[in-house]
Parts: structure tokens; sequence; C-alpha cells
């Protein structure tokens, strides 16, 4: 099966509004004030009152884990995701920040998506989330997402101050002599990359990177010309599905 132009307009269909929830987001990191959200409290900061327990937050629509797999069934009957990595026992690996990455395959079409939890299964249904957001999947609903992780990711950048030479000079230059002894990433491939990773946080496209180059890294300017070609080549290469996880 092939992605058609039926299918691809199939998947970013709108959800039904009974298929939409609201998850609070916080808008404030380390918010220590926790309190129950309802009419006249601090804890709403959009003015929708959910009755629940957390600190200040925005309450964004989203669609749950049951109605995307209903999605992607509709769509492709035999769709399948694969973990990226597997730890020694076989089970899927998770990153050093706890996040599951996984590679989702519908009509033939494989990419990239992390999810986060607090527990495997929540895991990877938010994976599965991520992943079908950048097949269009629900993709109305995570733009007001966005817009509130990339402030306060912003925000966090501001605070954080270089400790080093080796935190500001790309790996492609010799701290010591100032030489080159490879040729940095460029603008054509950092380009391709915010396009292949549009949606994803700074901290989840960074930890890709991470996963697939083998070396951490704090923004794309850091990977040479070589790594960036690896990890666009491993966002735009179909995975083998075969024997995958359903």
């Amino acid at each position: 099966m092939t992605m058609t132009p039926e299918a691809a307009l199939a998947l970013r269909k709108p959800f039904p509004p009974e298929s939409v929830g609201k998850l609070p987001k916080p808008v404030k990191r380390d918010d220590p004030d926790k309190g129950k959200c309802e009419q006249g409290s601090r804890y709403s900061a959009d003015g929708h009152y959910c009755g629940g327990y957390h600190v200040r937050s925005m309450h964004l629509d989203f669609a749950g884990h049951a109605a995307v797999t209903d999605r992607l069934l509709t769509v492709d009957p035999e769709w399948t995701w694969e973990p990226l990595a597997l730890d020694p026992t076989g089970l899927p690996a998770f990153d050093r920040n706890g996040n599951l990455w996984i590679r989702l395959t519908i009509c033939g079409t494989t990419r990239l998506g992390v999810g986060d939890g607090k527990s495997i299964k929540e895991c990877i249904g938010d994976a599965i989330r991520n992943a079908a957001m950048r097949f269009g999947v629900a993709l109305d609903l995570w733009a007001k997402e966005n817009l509130v992780e990339f402030a306060t990711a912003a925000m966090e950048h501001q605070r954080q101050q270089p400790q080093s030479l080796a935190d500001v000079i790309p790996p492609s230059v010799d701290p010591a002599t100032g030489e080159v002894t490879e040729p940095g990433v460029t603008p054509a491939q950092i380009r391709k990359l915010g396009v292949l990773m549009h949606g994803q946080s700074r901290d989840e496209a960074l930890a890709a990177v991470a996963a697939i180059i083998g070396r951490p890294v704090a923004s794309r300017n850091e990977l040479t010309k070589s790594e960036a070609g690896r990890v666009i080549d491993a966002l735009e290469s179909p995975a083998d599905t075969e024997g995958a996880p359903a």
C-alpha cells in the first residue's frame, strides 16, 4: 500500500468534537503551586476549568490514543510501529531523558515520533500520537501546544550560558588551533532538518539527533556536514518494518 493524495487527506481530516479532549499544559516550568482547577481559581490560564488538580495551565485540545488509532486503521489497516532502538532484553529502549522514540509506518511511508509518560503503555501511546502528527493527524490540535512549548523552551535557552569553549565551538573546529577539521553543517541541511523535525520540541529534536549520531549536541549548528547527512538520511529513509511489533 502506498501513500496517495486521498490517504494523506484522510489522515489530516479534522476530528469531531466528541473525539477531542482537554489536556492541562503548565505555563511555567517547575511551578510548585498546585490546586483544584475550578471556577474562580488561578489554576486555569485560559478560562477553562477542568476540575483537575494541577499547576496553573493552559487547556490544550488533543486527540486521544483511541481516536488516533481508529484514524490509522481507517486509512491503513496494516499500519505498524517499531521502537527506534531495543534494550539488551529486546524491549523498547528509552533515551537518557526517559523518552521513547519510534518509527511509524502508514501506507508504506515511515516517520519518527517520540513519547513520554508514567508507564510504557503511556509512552507508546504518546509516541504513536506524536508520529501520527507528522502525517497530519490532529495537526491542527498540536499547533497550540507547540507554541506553548516553543515559548517555554526559548525562555529556558536564554538562561543557559556556555561553560567552556567546547560548548560553543562546533566539533568541526579544533579548539586548540581554530583549524577546520571537517566541514560543518550547511545552511541547506539546517533548513532540511527544520522541515523534517517540524513539530518536535527543541529537546526532542536534539535527543533524536544524539540517538542517530551517537553523541549529544546543544544545537543543529554543532553538527558536521557528514553527521547532518546521516540524520537527514535516517529521518527520510523508510524503515524495514518486517517483524516490527504491532
